[in-house]
């Protein structure tokens, strides 16, 4: 079963943020994040490792949403943006496709949830988080 948990990488991060750039190039991925009122920007980029990623509209995820408010209360991920999911669905499909070139352990799995996307991210690296 899938465990999620907030991820805080540094201190000063909103509580909900949205989604202004998703860059996905040779120097790897950018996400950049604003606040509701677009005063604060958080940067946050995977240089190396990134094995896949997805993007879903927010609401398109309601087996999701719901599992969440059954296992955490709404208020879990409803004032936050930023999780990490240990034994995620989105890690064994992957390590099947990939027949086993990875071991499970190597894989980590983000999510971010905006109030418009859900942008998940597979990775062997840890990103970088900066807060502007």
């Amino acid at each position: 079963m899938e465990h999620w948990e907030r991820w805080v990488p540094t201190t000063g991060i909103p509580s909900r943020l949205y989604n202004d750039t998703f860059i996905d190039n040779k120097e790897g991925i950018v996400l950049e994040f604003s606040d509701e009122k677009d005063k604060k920007k958080m940067v946050v980029k995977f240089e190396k490792g990134v094995l896949s990623y997805r993007n879903t509209d927010e609401g398109s995820l309601l087996r999701k949403l719901n599992y969440l408010d059954q296992q955490y209360g709404t208020d879990f991920y409803s004032e936050w943006t930023l999780f990490k999911v240990i034994n995620s669905e989105y890690i064994n499909w992957f390590f099947d496709e990939s027949s086993g070139i990875y071991e499970p352990s190597q894989l980590k799995h983000y999510v971010f949830l905006t109030p418009n996307d859900v942008i998940e991210i597979l990775t062997t690296s840890d990103p970088s988080v900066v807060i502007k």
